[in-house]
């Protein structure tokens, strides 16, 4: 039977000692890269709400700076881009979720566990590709979403100083 993985006739001619190193660095790397994007979702999340608070906070109230209709147009335009980005990083998390649902189950009394069942996964490949899509999209949306705000702010300013 041919493995899934191109690699898989490679890894059964280094040693069982060389193969245990290999598979403790590749796992240490998967998790130290999981809690690299944990933490920039995180910070974009709170970025985007922070944002989406403070800046909600002052043109809604009572006493709100005067906007010309072009301010307002793009400021209601980089609060849905804010609140797309809310939207699609907690489709990601959720993606995320279900990544690792499916991974339990199918690997559920499967020791030990090999790079085959990784690699060759239709599933787990749809599932990165649908989080990386999304991730991107999202973290675009929170750039031209801060920009639009940040160029909000500082027309508010000089209407104000006009």
């Amino acid at each position: 039977m041919e493995a899934n993985n191109i690699h898989g006739e490679e890894r059964r001619k280094i040693s069982p000692e060389d193969h245990h190193k290999y598979l403790e660095r590749k796992s240490g790397f998967r998790i130290d890269f999981r809690q690299r994007i944990d933490l920039f979702t995180k910070t974009v999340l709170l970025f985007t709400g922070g944002a989406l608070t403070i800046s909600m906070s002052l043109f809604l109230k009572q006493d709100s700076p005067q906007v010309t209709t072009s301010i307002l147009q793009d400021l209601k335009l980089s609060w849905g881009l804010l609140l797309f980005t809310i939207v699609t990083f907690s489709v990601c998390y959720y993606t995320m979720l279900i990544q690792g649902f499916y991974i339990n189950k199918n690997w559920d009394g499967r020791l030990p566990l090999s790079d085959d069942q990784i690699t060759g996964n239709t599933t787990l490949s749809t599932l990165r590709a649908l989080i990386v899509i999304l991730g991107t999209i999202g973290f675009f949306s929170f750039l031209w979403g801060l920009v639009l705000l940040g160029t909000v702010s500082i027309e508010v300013v000089e209407l104000a100083g006009s």
